[in-house]
């Protein structure tokens, strides 16, 4: 055997053992996240979203008592856990169906608070265009495995604006907690600026936004722009 094959060898195994090291420590990340997920969590995503992440074996019977409590479907508990391995199929493949459920595993794990659980289809790419998928996953491949997921009712919605903008709503209206909270603040006046909100509550404009434009969309709030009193959001049922 030729020095310079012995070499090849060499690099190959080296290069194995490289990849092997990266998978587990992504194994052990998405281990990590699972078991992070504490059962307060648990218990606010079943009341706000009607969704529960039964990943952790220990918390079976907090999963047992929430779906009794909140009148869960079997079809809203995500038992299984998808990691970025599971998205790609040999030869860079994608399982769309996989990577839908990746983007709302995602979703549902993010520290900050979920709020309206409406976010363009820009915004979940970030989510999912990581780690081994970075470069190999497109929006394209993503707006496909959304729609699945839209056609099996597992997301509520997912609608094309006029600007031509994407928008994903994980969660069904009744289910989201910052509408309610923009309402709750809006309630004294029957209307509310972006200052309001941000000042209120403590928001970035971008939740705020977000947050009126989603009660817009579904009728709830009227948009004024005034040239006196600026722009302010009209809530008529209220």
């Amino acid at each position: 055997m030729g020095i310079r094959k012995i070499e090849d060898e060499i690099d190959l195994r080296e290069a194995m053992k490289k990849k092997a090291a990266e998978l587990k420590i992504k194994d052990i990340q998405a281990k990590a996240a699972t078991e992070n997920f504490t059962k307060e969590r648990l218990r606010e995503l079943a009341k706000r979203h009607g969704v529960i992440l039964a990943l952790t074996p220990e918390l079976k019977e907090d999963v047992k008592e929430l779906q009794k409590i909140y009148n869960i479907p079997s079809s809203k508990i995500v038992t299984e856990q998808i990691t970025e391995n599971d998205v790609l199929i040999k030869f860079s493949k994608i399982d769309h169906e996989k990577l839908g459920m990746l983007a709302y595993q995602r979703v549902l794990m993010q520290k900050e608070e979920i709020g309206v659980g409406l976010l363009p289809l820009t915004e979940v790419f970030d989510l999912v265009n990581t780690g081994i998928l970075k470069g190999i996953v497109d929006m394209k491949d993503l707006y496909k495995a959304l729609k699945k997921l839209k056609k099996s009712h597992v997301i509520d919605d997912l609608k094309e604006l006029g600007s031509g903008i994407i928008m994903v709503r994980f969660f069904p209206v009744e289910y989201t907690s910052d509408q309610v909270k923009v309402i709750g603040l809006a309630q004294d006046k029957g209307f509310i600026s972006l200052e309001d909100i941000c000042v209120g509550l403590n928001w970035s404009q971008d939740r705020a936004l977000e947050t009126l434009k989603s009660l817009e969309e579904t009728g709830v709030a009227k948009f004024r722009d005034s040239l006196l009193k600026g722009k302010q959001w009209f809530f008529p049922s209220i």
